[in-house]
């Protein structure tokens, strides 16, 4: 049977266009459609057996790139944005959306009626393509000293909407136009979801980490934090090492984390390491440690998920990655931890595009949750949803999920440097925009950031608020 909605578009990048109306209009609006190629420049979506008259119609910009410029610097938005207001009768009279891809001149609004006809003032799925597979990182080569892309070189920091997710936005605004031509058309609704998630980096104050390892903890302890308590808690808790007695290691919070999330029917999931290297940039601890194994087979009898966080240095390297995840898997089996599918993160967010996605698939992972900037908190991606990524050199969709990270405590702590009031309001605004679009907030607390007491008030008091919230 024919699919009800007709996509005609233009010829040329197919796969690249087949993708990206999976992804808005199969995935994310749940219609069932078919692409048909046409001698034309724009984009004309019609409802089948209505061709010739009722439609809604969209500038094709992105994908009418030359190939020559493609993934290149010149085939990027032109800036400054154009932005323009947003014409829904729910809509703030002052909210407006960043125009990536669009007419030039730009049209006064983004949605207006020509007889049948509906136009849109933006290229949605040219503008979507471009966020959700990242395409900008191939184009720009800025890396900072840990091979990550900055955030400051991104589109959506530059020119301000790091904030928001456009892509959910986008979504939104053809759905409104869609409506508009075809009232009757239902479109889904999901709710808001809250994803904690805890990347095992330091189990343990001195695991691993031998004396001089120890001295320039307690070091650090004393006069970067500041905190003659915390450094002696620490010395304390040196005296139950011998007896593999860990309760009283302030980076032991473990069962504090678990209860949080518990305490509102939430399952976190925790990243473990799984190098057998042990350095500052590797971490201190390997999987074969009794007290790991005991970690993780505890979480997982409490009903949270354990998940792969990858090494330092496999971010490009499909093979150390095949090998980690393989010993994380042994490793889990051994604790009695029995899991339908695996995800995870990589370690100090380091990702490239496309070959991180790209490895995790061909690793076996089934979603990856790496891709957040660092430095800024909020939509790398453009979106709160999860999303198959598309190998922009394979031109092919993956069967791997991403599912973005939002929010980092060290984004918001060490580069944001922001207060704790300041961290929860700037939570609390990217949750509300999670709430607004039905996505999720996908949360990354490390255990060593809930050591003291007021830090641990702190954190409780923002997974309530965020768990409660209406």
């Amino acid at each position: 049977m024919s699919a009800p909605w007709i996509v005609h578009a233009p010829a040329g990048y197919a796969a690249e266009r087949a993708y990206i109306l999976d992804q808005v209009l199969g995935e994310r609006l749940e219609l069932a459609w078919q692409l048909r190629a046409h001698e034309r420049s724009d984009v004309r979506i019609t409802l089948q057996g209505e061709e010739a008259g009722a439609a809604v119609v969209l500038p094709d910009v992105l994908f009418a790139t030359e190939p020559r410029d493609w993934l290149t610097a010149s085939s990027l938005p032109p800036r400054p944005l154009d932005w323009r207001p947003v014409p829904e009768p729910g809509a703030s009279s002052r909210e407006r959306l960043p125009v990536l891809f669009g007419p030039r001149p730009a049209p006064p609004s983004l949605v207006w009626e020509e007889g049948p006809v509906v136009h849109v003032g933006l290229d949605v799925f040219g503008s979507a393509f471009f966020m959700l597979t990242r395409y900008e990182e191939l184009a720009v080569s800025d890396r900072d000293r840990f091979g990550r892309f900055p955030a400051a070189s991104s589109l959506a920091c530059a020119e301000g909407f790091v904030g928001l997710p456009v892509v959910d936005a986008y979504v939104e605004l053809l759905a409104s136009a869609l409506r508009r031509r075809w009232p009757r058309m239902e479109t889904p609704r999901s709710n808001f979801g809250l994803r904690i998630t805890h990347d095992v980096d330091r189990p343990l104050s001195f695991l691993g980490r031998g004396v001089r390892g120890a001295a320039k903890q307690l070091a650090a302890d004393a006069i970067v934090r500041r905190d003659t308590g915390l450094m002696a808690r620490r010395v304390r808790s040196w005296a139950g090492i011998p007896r593999g007695d860990h309760r009283l290691d302030p980076d032991n919070t473990f069962d504090f984390l678990m209860k949080v999330s518990e305490r509102y029917g939430m399952a976190s999931a925790f990243y473990f390491l799984a190098t057998e290297e042990k350095s500052s940039l590797e971490g201190y601890y390997t999987l074969d440690h009794p007290w790991i194994r005991q970690l993780m087979a505890v979480a997982h009898r409490r009903g949270h998920e354990i998940g792969f966080h990858g090494g330092f240095h496999t971010y490009r390297d499909a093979r150390r990655t095949q090998v980690e995840f393989e010993r994380l898997r042994a490793a889990a089996t051994e604790s009695g931890v029995q899991q339908d599918g695996w995800g995870g993160r990589q370690h100090y967010l380091r990702w490239e595009n496309p070959a991180t996605w790209t490895n995790w698939e061909q690793a076996g992972l089934d979603y990856d949750s790496t891709l957040g900037f660092a430095e800024r908190a909020g939509f790398r991606a453009g979106t709160c949803h999860g999303f198959h990524p598309f190998q922009l050199g394979e031109r092919r969709t993956l069967r791997l999920r991403e599912q973005p990270l939002i929010v980092m405590d060290a984004t918001l702590f060490e580069y944001m440097k922001l207060t704790p009031d300041a961290a929860t309001a700037q939570v609390l605004g990217l949750a509300g925009q999670c709430r607004r679009y039905g996505g999720a907030l996908t949360l990354l607390w490390h255990n060593s950031r809930v050591q003291t007491a007021r830090e641990q008030r702190w954190y409780s008091a923002l997974i309530d608020t965020l768990a409660t919230a209406p």
